[in-house]
Protein backbone atom coordinates (compact mmCIF):
# COMPACT_ATOMS: atom_id res chain seq x y z
CA UNK A 1 0.00 0.00 0.00
CA UNK A 2 1.38 3.44 -0.56
CA UNK A 3 2.45 6.19 1.99
CA UNK A 4 -0.78 8.49 0.62
CA UNK A 5 -3.31 5.88 0.90
CA UNK A 6 -1.81 4.30 4.38
CA UNK A 7 -2.78 8.24 5.30
CA UNK A 8 -6.14 8.23 4.17
CA UNK A 9 -7.26 5.36 6.37
CA UNK A 10 -5.43 6.87 9.11
CA UNK A 11 -6.99 10.08 9.37
CA UNK A 12 -10.48 8.40 8.46
CA UNK A 13 -10.13 6.36 11.68
CA UNK A 14 -8.99 9.24 13.38
CA UNK A 15 -12.01 10.98 12.85
CA UNK A 16 -14.01 7.81 13.55
CA UNK A 17 -11.58 7.91 17.11
CA UNK A 18 -12.74 11.61 17.17
CA UNK A 19 -16.43 11.04 17.12
CA UNK A 20 -16.72 7.95 19.33
CA UNK A 21 -14.42 9.53 22.29
CA UNK A 22 -16.74 13.02 21.29
CA UNK A 23 -20.08 10.72 21.79
CA UNK A 24 -18.91 9.90 25.06
CA UNK A 25 -17.47 13.25 26.04
CA UNK A 26 -16.07 16.20 25.54
CA UNK A 27 -13.57 15.40 28.18
CA UNK A 28 -13.12 11.44 26.83
CA UNK A 29 -12.36 13.80 23.84
CA UNK A 30 -9.81 15.83 25.24
CA UNK A 31 -7.95 13.24 26.72
CA UNK A 32 -7.98 11.86 23.22
CA UNK A 33 -6.40 14.65 21.56
CA UNK A 34 -4.10 14.81 24.80
CA UNK A 35 -3.10 11.21 23.81
CA UNK A 36 -2.53 12.04 20.16
CA UNK A 37 -0.03 15.03 21.36
CA UNK A 38 1.92 13.39 23.19
CA UNK A 39 2.50 10.55 21.11
CA UNK A 40 3.57 12.62 18.41
CA UNK A 41 5.59 15.07 20.85
CA UNK A 42 3.28 18.22 19.48
CA UNK A 43 1.71 20.18 22.26
CA UNK A 44 -1.83 20.58 21.23
CA UNK A 45 -4.45 22.61 22.55
CA UNK A 46 -7.53 21.34 23.75
CA UNK A 47 -10.42 23.92 22.96
CA UNK A 48 -13.98 22.91 23.46
CA UNK A 49 -15.19 23.17 20.27
CA UNK A 50 -18.13 21.51 18.51
CA UNK A 51 -16.15 19.77 15.96
CA UNK A 52 -12.80 19.36 15.77
CA UNK A 53 -10.42 17.57 12.67
CA UNK A 54 -7.52 16.36 13.21
CA UNK A 55 -4.87 15.32 10.55
CA UNK A 56 -1.65 13.37 10.67
CA UNK A 57 1.06 14.32 8.10
CA UNK A 58 3.59 11.32 7.21
CA UNK A 59 6.20 13.29 8.68
CA UNK A 60 4.53 12.92 11.98
CA UNK A 61 3.03 16.88 12.33
CA UNK A 62 -1.00 17.14 12.78
CA UNK A 63 -3.08 19.71 11.29
CA UNK A 64 -6.44 20.49 13.59
CA UNK A 65 -8.69 22.96 12.97
CA UNK A 66 -6.73 24.28 9.97
CA UNK A 67 -3.43 25.55 12.22
CA UNK A 68 -0.22 23.26 11.22
CA UNK A 69 1.22 21.66 14.46
CA UNK A 70 4.52 20.75 13.86
CA UNK A 71 7.17 18.68 15.88
CA UNK A 72 11.00 19.17 16.49
CA UNK A 73 12.21 16.66 14.33
CA UNK A 74 10.70 14.74 11.49
CA UNK A 75 9.85 11.52 11.42
CA UNK A 76 9.98 8.24 8.78
CA UNK A 77 6.76 7.50 7.55
CA UNK A 78 7.61 3.65 9.61
CA UNK A 79 8.04 5.64 12.92
CA UNK A 80 4.67 7.98 12.36
CA UNK A 81 2.95 4.08 11.59
CA UNK A 82 4.50 2.81 14.60
CA UNK A 83 3.66 5.43 17.02
CA UNK A 84 -0.12 5.75 15.73
CA UNK A 85 -0.19 1.86 15.81
CA UNK A 86 0.54 2.53 19.51
CA UNK A 87 -1.93 5.56 19.82
CA UNK A 88 -4.56 3.18 18.34
CA UNK A 89 -4.42 0.61 21.30
CA UNK A 90 -4.38 3.64 23.70
CA UNK A 91 -7.38 4.97 22.37
CA UNK A 92 -9.17 1.55 21.96
CA UNK A 93 -8.85 0.88 25.72
CA UNK A 94 -9.73 4.35 26.47
CA UNK A 95 -12.96 4.09 24.98
CA UNK A 96 -13.60 0.69 25.22
CA UNK A 97 -13.58 2.34 29.36
CA UNK A 98 -15.14 4.98 28.94
CA UNK A 99 -17.74 3.30 26.71
CA UNK A 100 -18.77 0.71 28.49
CA UNK A 101 -21.79 0.83 30.99
CA UNK A 102 -21.28 4.22 30.42
CA UNK A 103 -24.75 5.72 31.60
CA UNK A 104 -24.39 8.86 33.86
CA UNK A 105 -25.67 8.94 37.53
CA UNK A 106 -27.61 12.00 36.66
CA UNK A 107 -29.55 9.91 34.20
CA UNK A 108 -29.98 7.61 36.68
CA UNK A 109 -31.64 10.19 39.12
CA UNK A 110 -33.31 11.58 35.98
CA UNK A 111 -34.91 8.03 35.32
CA UNK A 112 -35.56 7.93 38.62
CA UNK A 113 -37.05 11.01 38.98
CA UNK A 114 -39.58 10.19 35.97
CA UNK A 115 -40.54 7.24 37.23
CA UNK A 116 -41.58 9.16 40.25
CA UNK A 117 -43.46 11.32 38.36
CA UNK A 118 -45.39 9.18 36.30
CA UNK A 119 -46.64 7.39 39.59
CA UNK A 120 -47.55 10.57 41.49
CA UNK A 121 -49.30 11.79 38.07
CA UNK A 122 -51.32 8.02 38.05
CA UNK A 123 -52.01 8.50 41.74
CA UNK A 124 -53.39 12.15 40.82
CA UNK A 125 -55.25 11.37 38.20
CA UNK A 126 -56.68 8.60 40.38
CA UNK A 127 -57.69 11.12 43.08
CA UNK A 128 -59.15 13.62 40.90
CA UNK A 129 -61.66 11.49 38.59
CA UNK A 130 -62.12 10.16 42.43
CA UNK A 131 -63.20 13.55 43.38
CA UNK A 132 -65.07 14.67 40.47
CA UNK A 133 -67.50 11.49 40.90
CA UNK A 134 -68.06 12.00 44.61
CA UNK A 135 -69.28 15.49 43.83
CA UNK A 136 -71.15 14.46 40.77
CA UNK A 137 -73.27 12.03 43.60
CA UNK A 138 -73.45 14.55 46.04
CA UNK A 139 -70.69 13.37 48.57
CA UNK A 140 -68.99 16.98 48.91
CA UNK A 141 -67.11 15.88 51.69
CA UNK A 142 -65.13 13.17 49.31
CA UNK A 143 -64.66 15.69 46.99
CA UNK A 144 -62.59 17.38 49.45
CA UNK A 145 -59.89 14.81 47.56
CA UNK A 146 -59.80 17.04 44.80
CA UNK A 147 -58.51 20.44 47.36
CA UNK A 148 -56.10 17.47 48.79
CA UNK A 149 -54.41 17.23 45.57
CA UNK A 150 -54.46 20.83 44.47
CA UNK A 151 -52.82 21.77 47.93
CA UNK A 152 -50.17 19.04 46.97
CA UNK A 153 -49.00 20.48 44.13
CA UNK A 154 -48.06 23.70 46.52
CA UNK A 155 -45.73 21.66 47.99
CA UNK A 156 -42.09 22.26 46.87
CA UNK A 157 -40.63 18.49 46.15
CA UNK A 158 -43.53 17.39 44.55
CA UNK A 159 -43.55 20.59 41.95
CA UNK A 160 -39.71 19.99 41.48
CA UNK A 161 -39.68 16.69 40.62
CA UNK A 162 -42.32 17.65 37.90
CA UNK A 163 -39.74 20.65 36.94
CA UNK A 164 -37.30 18.69 36.76
CA UNK A 165 -38.84 15.95 34.75
CA UNK A 166 -39.69 18.23 32.12
CA UNK A 167 -36.76 20.10 32.18
CA UNK A 168 -35.31 16.00 31.56
CA UNK A 169 -37.49 15.27 28.69
CA UNK A 170 -36.87 18.78 26.73
CA UNK A 171 -33.03 17.80 26.62
CA UNK A 172 -33.97 14.51 25.59
CA UNK A 173 -35.88 15.97 22.79
CA UNK A 174 -33.54 18.03 21.95
CA UNK A 175 -30.43 15.60 21.41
Amino acid sequence: MDKEAELKKINRELKVYINEASFISNACRNKLLRMLGKEFDIDLPIEDFANIDVCLFENGNLEMRGDLYTRDGELSFDEVLERYASFKEKADLLIQRRGKGSFPNNDKNNIKNLCIVIILLVVFIALISYAVRSFLFGNYIQSLWLFAVIFSWMFPSVRERFVQAIHYIKRKIKK
